[in-house]
């Protein structure tokens, strides 16, 4: 994991210093390709149709961590449309018990700019949780594909022609079918887009 962190913030120094040769498109504009990636946290709740809110979660609702990337186009200079994954991370231990959540998201996202850089952000896709409990010696472990929804809202400006720094607060719905669960999080994310 460090590696891959590492990987990541020196391919994304290399973007960031070689931008001025790829500025194609035009000084902070968004029409065009864009990439993006973010972190942040929130908490996460599990939801049931028995028990309501459960599995640990509820301890105070701890923040899980969060991570984002995107990659899309701008329609215009109001509205830009991405693929984006996100995923939640959270370990929590109550007593003797261990629980590890871990939840993706893999959305068709969009973004609608009203006023200079604050913008409305929805989305719609897969998700997919991957959640391990160990109690005492057993764990149990549960994989399950699902749908998710997100909405939110954020503001982004621009460093330079082609760098927007932003800010996301957003709350996402996965809905697991197998499980009869959905899981909630509600967070916020501080990115970078290189359009």
């Amino acid at each position: 994991m460090p590696r891959a962190l590492a990987a990541l913030f020196i391919a994304g120094f290399v973007l960031m210093m070689s931008s001025s040769a790829f500025a194609l498109d035009g000084y902070a504009d968004r029409k065009g390709v864009f990439v993006g990636l973010g972190v942040g946290g929130g908490i996460g709740a599990v939801a049931n149709e028995d028990d309501g809110i459960t599995n640990g979660l509820g301890d105070g609702r701890k923040l899980g961590l969060s991570l984002h990337g995107i990659i899309g186009g701008g329609v215009n200079k109001n509205i830009v449309l991405g693929l984006g994954v996100n995923t939640w991370i959270r370990n929590v231990e109550q007593g003797s018990q261990d629980y590890h959540h871990q939840h993706w998201n893999f959305l068709a996202n969009g973004n609608f700019f009203l006023i200079d850089g604050l913008y409305i952000d929805a989305g719609a896709g897969l998700a997919y949780a991957s959640y391990d409990a160990t109690i005492g010696p057993v764990t149990q472990t549960y994989n399950e594909m699902g749908l998710a929804l997100r909405g939110g809202l954020g503001y982004e400006f621009f460093l330079n022609g082609t760098h927007a720094l932003g800010m996301n607060v957003g709350y996402t719905r996965h809905f697991y079918f197998d499980a009869d669960a959905a899981f909630d999080t509600i967070g916020a994310t501080i990115g970078i887009r290189w359009y």
